[in-house]
């Protein structure tokens, strides 16, 4: 009945993030590394990452395994993706949350950036928070069995996916 209850308060009256609250908490980047960083900016801070492929408009990504705690929810043997965009600049990051930690990442979320609006009712489940300047924070569960995850995603402004650029 609990679970119901809250299902029915997520999915009611969703509303958007204050544009200030979003700016004031990610406004100057994630996990010590600022937006429009470069690629050599994030491996000075981060020296132990990988560089991956990405579909992000920069073709490139830089995986860290970092395990920090972030917006006070542990995150033990978790990492974070920092996604570049056209110019080669941090412009998305994702961090990664055990499955576990979902109800926790999500009330800490949802204290900090009011009732969030839901991408889907499916699996994998989505919601998010847009400021009114373009900021967004995004949050999907998805996996089966042992093999779930949870993944945050924040973008700059203005930033948007273009999967055909690395494909062209």
């Amino acid at each position: 009945m609990l679970r119901f209850a809250a299902v029915l308060l997520l999915c009611g009256t969703c509303q958007s993030a204050d544009a200030d609250t979003l700016k004031e908490v990610f406004g100057r980047g994630v996990l010590g590394v600022p937006w429009g960083a470069s690629l050599t900016d994030v491996v000075g801070t981060y020296p132990q990452g990988d560089h991956v492929f990405a579909v992000t408009p920069g073709c490139r990504a830089y995986w860290v395994k970092d395990g920090q705690t972030f917006l006070a929810v542990p995150r033990e043997r978790n990492g974070v993706l920092f996604g570049f965009d056209k110019h080669n600049r941090v412009a998305i990051v994702t961090v990664a949350f055990p499955f576990e930690r979902k109800d926790e990442l999500r009330a800490t979320l949802t204290s900090v950036f009011g009732l969030p609006a839901v991408a889907n009712g499916n699996s994998p489940a989505q919601y998010y928070w847009r400021s009114l300047e373009g900021m967004s924070a995004s949050v999907t569960e998805f996996g089966e069995a042992d093999q779930r995850i949870v993944w945050l995603t924040i973008t700059t402004p203005g930033y948007t996916s273009d999967k055909q650029a690395c494909s062209e």
